[in-house]
Formats: structure tokens, C-alpha cells, sequence
């Protein structure tokens, strides 16, 4: 009887074992899934709070959230020019050497970087799992200059960086990812000089970060090739319509070429309600600081609009630079009623025609930005971003050239929307007279003629030579003021130098 009880009860038990091991199991899985996730959450999507001690140090370094699309891991991007100081000099800006500022790092590209900083100004690091590197406004709104070779270089926040090389940083980017030695064993032990690590980061930058890197920047190169088939860009300059055009549109490649100077960004709170950019594709601030941060891989989210209205009142009212030289007060106060009388109604701050259209055959300057971006162009711009949930970020085609309030003019030189009148003494000159080649991206002032040194053997040896005959380069038009007196012309550049 006992017997039977036992066989009857092996079954039963047999059951409970398979039960409590296949229960154990499922446990067993289910913490290792939730260590998996945590792990994984914790070193690739764990984002931290970004703290600046001002509003300036944000706008210069702070994330436009583009981290998960276009994030690149920080150690990586710190130590390439180590890893690659023949690449560095092959597409260094024009009199890269040891005399040159910012020997031996990404200086060598044009960029604003402070003392202090671990990145120049428009690098933002912020950890998301791993610290990423993006960038923002500043890299091309951050101006620098000098006022003789000797003197200290200024770094002035919203102004237009002239000095700064983008494609050939992007060039030395692609370069790199090419080179045989991207390779983990070759960038880690870099990386580990500078950079604590155990061994899972080890394992992550050395078989998946690495790796990523190097693809995530040759897709880059392709999707920008189209930039090998059109006049240079040069320093302080992009072709800022049709990178959108091409590259986020998909449009066919087509003849136009819209290179155009890194715009100033102060007082910005004076432009709002008319047009922006510089054919006046905008309607508001906003809707540029929007599309821009859009442009570089800032997806609508829930913190989108306030960190880009955070930009629209931060720039409201940046102040512009003084005049770091001499003015003649006299001339200056004599110049102002040539400007009120001549100029005003186009570039004062309450002038008739501020912050208009004026057409093409009215001005008569290069119309390669303004026929670069058309109507159709812009309607598809707004459904993509309407059905990605943007609202008030709408376009508009490009309308002729937009007159300006002329705030910093000192400071935003080589001058015209493309920065093909090295200077304000030459703007003012009849168009034929104009320097047809000259050299930009070098950062010492001309305070005479107002702008930047453009001739000369340290212009030719650190600028960029500009050619105004290729295309998108012209000089010609905005004639007015070159009919003035030279006595007349002296005057008003005095007071324009106060602006």
C-alpha cells in the first residue's frame, strides 16, 4: 500500500521540481533582462541636467538636444587631431603652423575656443549614457578679432564667425573616418589618457562606439557631397538653403549657389516682425532658431519650443560690441546726417523700408541666395516639419535681399550677404572699383577702413583668397553711397564705426 503511495507521489514531485526550475528560470530571466536594461539605460540613454553659471556660458555651450541623432561620443572627437595631426594640417585653415593660434588642436580650423573650455564656443557635451558632443548656435555666431598681430584675441558672443572654417572641419572629420588607423586600438589607449574607463566602457567604445563613429561620419560625407560640386564656402560662410534643400527635402542637385556669411545675432528683438535671413525666408525669430535647430538633428519634443524661445529671448537683446578704436566726433556727428538722409530709411532702426525686401534689380548685388530657395521649396519645408509637430517655425521662399538694421556693423565684415567687400571703405566705392580678389578669415581689424586686414603678406599668409568672379562670389551693386564726396564718405564711415 505504502509502495503505491510512493510511486503515485514521484510524478507529483517530479512536477513540483520542473515547476520551481523552470520558475527559477523565468526569475533568473527576468532579473538578468532588468539588469540588461538598466545597464544599457544607464550607459547609453541616461541623460543628465545640463547647469551653467549665465545665460552667456548657455547660449555658448549649451545642447540644442540633437544628442540621440546627432551626438558624436566627446572622448572620441577630443583626441582625433592627436591621432590625426597630419590630417589636421592637410585641412587647416590657410597658415596653420606653431605661430599660429591654437597650434596643435581643432584651432586650426578658425574656432572661437576661451580659456577654461573643454570644446571651443558651439560645442555643447551632455551626457546621455556617454558624454555626446553636438553643436549650436554659437559655432557659426561667435565672432573673434584683433585689434594689431601682438594683441589678445577677442571673443564677442553673437557675432558672426568669420574665422571659422566648417568645411574644412567637416573635411578633416570625413578624412579621418577613412584613415586605417580609426581603429579602437589606436583611438582607445588615446582616449584612456584622458578618460577614466572600466572595462564595460572599455568594450563599448571599442566595439560598437568607435565603429558607429566612423560609419555615423562617412554617411555624413555622403550625404554632403553635393558640397564638392559647387564653389567653396571659405571661412565664415555656408550654403545655408540648399543644405536643407538637398539634404532634408532630397530635391534634385541644381545650379544655384547660396554661399552666404554667418550672420550677427544681436539685438534681435529689433527684427522681430520682419523678415529674416537674408532673403527673408522667416517671419519671425523663432521660426529661425526652430528650423536651425532642426536642421541639426533637434527633433520636436517636449522641451523643443522652450529651449528655442529660451534663444529668441536670450538674443532679444544681446548687445553689440562697441568700436574698439578711435572716432572723430565731429566727422561722426556730420556722418549721421549723410546716414539719416541716404541710408536710414533702409538701415535704421525705424526705417521706412528696415527689415523689407529689396528686389534684385534694385540692388543689384549676387543673386545666387536669393534664387536658391524658392515658394515650392518652402511648402514642402513646412509639411515636413508640420507633420513632425512644429508650429510657428514656418517659411517662405526667398524674396530679393532684406535691409538690415546695421547693428555691429564694425564687426561684420567682409561685407554684402556673400563677403565679397572686404570692407565698409569699399562698400562705399562705386562697384567697379572694388577689390575683384582679396583675403578673409584673417582676424586682425582694419580700423581705418572698417572691416578686416584683406592685402598684405600676413593676410595672404593666415586668410582665404576670394574670388569675386565665381559664381555666387559677385561684388557688384548696393551703389548707394559711392557718388558721395571723399570728404562725405570720410564722415559717414566715421559714424558708421559707431553703430
Amino acid at each position: 500500500m505504502s509502495g503505491r503511495k510512493e510511486e503515485a507521489s514521484r510524478p507529483m514531485a517530479s512536477a513540483r521540481t520542473w515547476f520551481r526550475r523552470i520558475l527559477t528560470t523565468i526569475i533568473a530571466l527576468a532579473v538578468l533582462g532588468i539588469v540588461v536594461v538598466s545597464v544599457g539605460w544607464w550607459k547609453f540613454l541616461h541623460a543628465e541636467h545640463q547647469v551653467f553659471d549665465t545665460p552667456r556660458d548657455r547660449f555658448q555651450y549649451g545642447s540644442l538636444g540633437s544628442e540621440l541623432v546627432a551626438g558624436i561620443p566627446y572622448p572620441i572627437f577630443m583626441i582625433l587631431p592627436r591621432v590625426f595631426p597630419d590630417l589636421v594640417e592637410k585641412y587647416a585653415m590657410q597658415g596653420y603652423g606653431p605661430k599660429k593660434p591654437g597650434w596643435g588642436g581643432y584651432d586650426a580650423f578658425g574656432l572661437a575656443w576661451e580659456q577654461g573650455q573643454r570644446l571651443p564656443a558651439g560645442f555643447s557635451i551632455r551626457r546621455v549614457g556617454y558624454d555626446r558632443l553636438t553643436i549650436n548656435c554659437a559655432l557659426c555666431h561667435t565672432a573673434t578679432y584683433r585689434v594689431s598681430p601682438d594683441a589678445d584675441r577677442v571673443i564677442v558672443t553673437g557675432g558672426p564667425a568669420h574665422t571659422m572654417a566648417l568645411r574644412n572641419l567637416l573635411d578633416f572629420l570625413f578624412a579621418a573616418s577613412h584613415d586605417a588607423r580609426f581603429t579602437a586600438a589606436r583611438l582607445m589607449p588615446e582616449i584612456a589618457l584622458n578618460v577614466p574607463l572600466d572595462w564595460l566602457d572599455w568594450q563599448i567604445y571599442s566595439f560598437y562606439l568607435i565603429p558607429k563613429t566612423r560609419l555615423a561620419l562617412q554617411l555624413a560625407e555622403s550625404e554632403l557631397k553635393w558640397t564638392q560640386t559647387k564653389p567653396a564656402w571659405g571661412p565664415g560662410r555656408d550654403d545655408p538653403f540648399n543644405l536643407p534643400k538637398y539634404n532634408l527635402l532630397r530635391e534634385p542637385l541644381d545650379d544655384t549657389v547660396g554661399n552666404t556669411d554667418f550672420p550677427a545675432l544681436w539685438q534681435m528683438g529689433q527684427r522681430e516682425g520682419r523678415l529674416l535671413h537674408s532673403s527673408g525666408e522667416a517671419k519671425t525669430v523663432y521660426a529661425v532658431t526652430a528650423t536651425s535647430a532642426f536642421g541639426i538633428g533637434s527633433l520636436p519634443g517636449h522641451d523643443f519650443r522652450d529651449r528655442n524661445q529660451w534663444i529668441v529671448d536670450y538674443l532679444a537683446n544681446l548687445p553689440a560690441p562697441r568700436f574698439p578704436g578711435p572716432v572723430d566726433a565731429a566727422r561722426a556727428a556730420r556722418g549721421q546726417a549723410i546716414f539719416d538722409a541716404q541710408c536710414g530709411s533702409c538701415h535704421g532702426a525705424n526705417g521706412a523700408r528696415t527689415g523689407t525686401s529689396i528686389p534684385l534689380e534694385d540692388v543689384g548685388t549676387d543673386p545666387g541666395r536669393a534664387r536658391s530657395w524658392t515658394d515650392d521649396n518652402a511648402a514642402r519645408m513646412n509639411r515636413l516639419t508640420g507633420a513632425l509637430g512644429m508650429t510657428g517655425a514656418e517659411l517662405q521662399g526667398a524674396r530679393g535681399y532684406i535691409a538690415r538694421p546695421l547693428t555691429g556693423l564694425w564687426l561684420l565684415g567682409p561685407y554684402l550677404h556673400n563677403g565679397s567687400v572686404p570692407t565698409l571703405a569699399d562698400m562705399l566705392s562705386p562697384p567697379d572699383r572694388r577689390p575683384k580678389t582679396f583675403y578673409r578669415g584673417y582676424d586682425i581689424l582694419d580700423l581705418n577702413s572698417v572691416g578686416f586686414v584683406s592685402t598684405g603678406t600676413d593676410a595672404e599668409a593666415y586668410g582665404y583668397r576670394y574670388d569675386t568672379t565665381q559664381t555666387g562670389n559677385g561684388n557688384g551693386g548696393h551703389s548707394y553711397g559711392t557718388a558721395l564726396s571723399p570728404d562725405d564718405r570720410r564722415d559717414l564711415l566715421e559714424y558708421l564705426k559707431t553703430l
